[in-house]
């Protein structure tokens, strides 16, 4: 794109922390321009790419947006647009509180779950000759994201978006304002915002990228078919959020059968280990006692219930003593035949066999 340099210095500065030093230099804006620009770009001339094949516009009425009638994209289109709400809230609140490092964050945030997930799940409904709902609706929604983000990010990188929402909107709507910037900033209502499907697919993308980080770390090719993977998450919805997705997340882990388990200790085995550099100052004298109260309870349901609280409770002489998860050490050992990654509370353990 035109002046795409000085859009790199305009998100190589606001994306700094401004109480640390800026190493500024060639690589440095390379960074930023590969880390942010370029990813951007690219999910804009694919949506530009297809819907000039297809003939596609938003203009005249002819391709009002609809739902789609397949449940699992309504889901994804539905999710994508809160995605874009949320950041919306985001990025106006760092930006009137003077912050734009907040704002970088946020947009970085949206712009990979739009590109790693909901372009790449989306791919084949932009792919399939026929022009049906389904393809509509994906066309729609993308649309609105990309024209939105250009109003969003237009103070911090004003060329980029104005090309954008030139092709996007001026191109096809000559009674729209002349620029970007003439636009009215983007609005969103949080109280209208679905927090439950948020969380929903929140969880399966973490699923989804501790599955293959299993598998990586195993050494076992993506493009390579597994038997099964099997989940824990701390609470019940979870379970039943991943349970909703266990055909997207069979897929993008590609194994042939995606198990929900409640107990984590069926996946790793499990060490627990007092903090001596925070718990010897806390307890002093008594931290022996801490410590003997700790190892004599199970490794797994002591791990079980700082997965699900964050806290555990020991009885030490009778007195209750409350340990928090930054104050237990929890080591993990994965069981024989099995790949395990877990972070945020979420485990995946994948089936290394091959029959």
């Amino acid at each position: 794109a035109n002046n795409m340099g000085a859009d790199v210095m305009r998100w190589l500065y606001c994306s700094h922390r401004p109480e640390q030093n800026l190493l500024f230099g060639y690589n440095k804006g390379d960074e930023t321009r590969r880390r942010f620009l370029i990813p951007l770009w690219n999910v804009y001339s694919f949506f530009v790419t297809y819907a000039n094949l297809d003939g596609w516009s938003p203009d005249g009425g002819q391709h009002t947006p609809t739902t789609s009638p397949n449940p699992a994209n309504a889901q994804l289109d539905e999710w994508i647009l809160a995605r874009l709400d949320e950041t919306t809230l985001k990025i106006t609140e760092a930006l009137e509180n003077y912050d734009p490092q907040r704002a970088t964050v946020a947009a970085e945030n949206l712009l990979d779950d739009l590109s790693n997930w909901y372009v790449r799940r989306s791919r084949r409904r932009f792919w399939k000759s026929e022009a049906d709902a389904d393809k509509e609706a994906a066309y729609a929604t993308l649309y609105r994201v990309l024209v939105d983000m250009a109003r969003l990010l237009a103070p911090m990188v004003p060329f980029m978006m104005e090309k954008m929402y030139q092709n996007l909107v001026r191109r096809v709507d000559p009674a729209a304002p002349v620029s970007v910037h003439h636009c009215f900033y983007p609005e969103a209502d949080a109280g209208q915002l679905n927090y439950r499907l948020l969380d929903k697919m929140r969880l399966g993308i973490i699923t989804a990228g501790l599955g293959r980080a299993a598998r990586s770390a195993a050494d076992i090719k993506l493009r390579q078919p597994l038997a099964q993977a099997r989940v824990n998450v701390g609470t019940a919805q979870e379970r039943d959020d991943l349970r909703e997705l266990a055909d997207v997340l069979a897929e993008e882990i590609n194994v042939k059968q995606l198990d929900i388990v409640s107990a984590v200790g069926e996946l790793v085995n499990y060490k627990v280990l007092p903090n001596n550099r925070l718990l010897g100052p806390k307890y002093g004298a008594e931290f022996p006692r801490v410590r003997a109260a700790l190892l004599a309870r199970d490794p797994a349901q002591v791990a079980e219930l700082l997965q699900e609280s964050g806290r555990v409770h020991l009885t030490v002489y009778g007195r209750e003593v409350t340990l928090t998860d930054e104050e237990v050490l929890v080591q993990t050992e994965s069981k024989g035949g099995l790949a395990v990654a877990s972070d945020r509370g979420v485990t995946v353990a994948v089936d290394t066999e091959l029959t």
